[in-house]
C-alpha cells in the first residue's frame, strides 16, 4: 500500500510539473505575440528546466508509463511577433510558434493518475526547443553576422528535427498535422539561417525546395483553418527567389 501510494504522489508531481511547462510555455508565447523577446525567453528557460526536472524525477523513480497517453500536446500555432519586416533582399522566417495542451489526467480523487511516459515528455521539449528557437532565430543579427543566437538557433532547429523523428508512430491525427507544418517550417527558417546569416546558399536553396513541399501536403488545411493567411504563405514560397543567381543549382 505504501508503495503505491509513493507511486501516486511521484504520479500527481509529475503531472503538476508538466502543467507547469504548458503555462510557462503559453505563457511564453503571450509575450512573444505582443514582442518582448525577453520575457518570452525566460519562459521557455523556466519550461525546459522543468522538463529536465521530470525527466529526472521519472527516471530516478522508475515510475514513466512505457504506454502512450494518446497526448496530443500541441493545441494550435501563434500569432506573428509585433517586429520590425524583413530587409530588402532577406529570405523570411516562419514566425509562428507553437502553443501547448493540458495534459489529461483523471478528474476523480481516487483514480490513479495518468503517469507521463518519456515519449510525452519528448513532445513536450519538441515544442519548447522548437519556440526556443525561433526566439533566439530572431535576435539573431539580420545582417548576416553569425552570432551566439545563430548558433543557438541553428542547433535548437537541428535538435528538434531530430526529436521529431524519434517520436512514435501511432500518434493522432490533428498531432500529425502539426508535425507536417512544423517540418515545413523548420526547413524554412534553416533555409532562412542559411541564406541571411551563413552565406551557404546552395544549403539554403535546398531548404526552400523542401519546405515548399511540405507546404504543399498541408497549404488547404492551414488556409482552411486559419491557421495562418494565404499572404504568408505566398511570401514563404518566394524566399527561394531571393537567394542570389548562379550561386546555387537551378530547381
Amino acid at each position: 500500500a505504501f508503495s503505491i501510494m509513493k507511486f501516486q504522489d511521484g504520479a500527481k508531481q509529475s503531472i503538476t510539473a508538466m502543467d507547469s511547462v504548458v503555462a510557462f510555455n503559453n505563457q511564453g508565447v503571450y509575450f512573444y505575440e505582443i514582442g518582448d523577446l525577453e520575457e518570452a525567453s525566460a519562459c521557455f528557460r523556466d519550461a525546459a528546466v522543468r522538463i529536465g526536472s521530470i525527466r529526472e524525477r521519472l527516471t530516478a523513480n522508475r515510475s514513466a508509463s512505457s504506454l502512450s497517453n494518446n497526448y496530443n500536446p500541441i493545441r494550435g500555432w501563434s500569432k506573428p511577433p509585433r517586429t520590425e519586416a524583413s530587409e530588402e533582399g532577406h529570405s523570411i522566417i516562419f514566425s509562428r510558434i507553437l502553443l501547448l495542451n493540458d495534459f489529461d489526467c483523471p478528474c476523480s480523487e481516487n483514480a490513479i493518475p495518468t503517469v507521463p511516459s518519456f515519449s510525452d515528455i519528448d513532445a513536450l521539449a519538441l515544442v519548447v526547443l522548437y519556440n526556443s528557437a525561433v526566439l533566439n532565430h530572431f535576435h539573431s543579427d539580420s545582417r548576416g553576422e553569425i552570432s551566439t543566437s545563430t548558433e543557438a538557433a541553428y542547433q535548437g532547429y537541428e535538435q528538434t528535427f531530430i526529436l521529431s523523428k524519434n517520436l512514435p508512430c501511432n500518434i493522432g491525427s490533428s498531432f500529425s498535422f502539426h508535425l507536417k507544418v512544423l517540418e515545413m517550417a523548420l526547413f524554412n527558417n534553416m533555409g532562412v539561417l542559411y541564406h541571411n546569416n551563413f552565406a551557404r546558399f546552395r544549403d539554403a536553396v535546398q531548404c526552400f525546395k523542401s519546405a515548399r513541399k511540405k507546404m504543399n501536403l498541408v497549404e488547404d488545411q492551414l488556409i482552411c483553418n486559419d491557421l495562418v493567411t494565404a499572404d504568408e504563405l505566398q511570401q514563404l514560397s518566394l524566399n527561394i527567389l531571393v537567394v542570389p543567381v548562379g550561386t546555387a543549382p537551378v530547381a
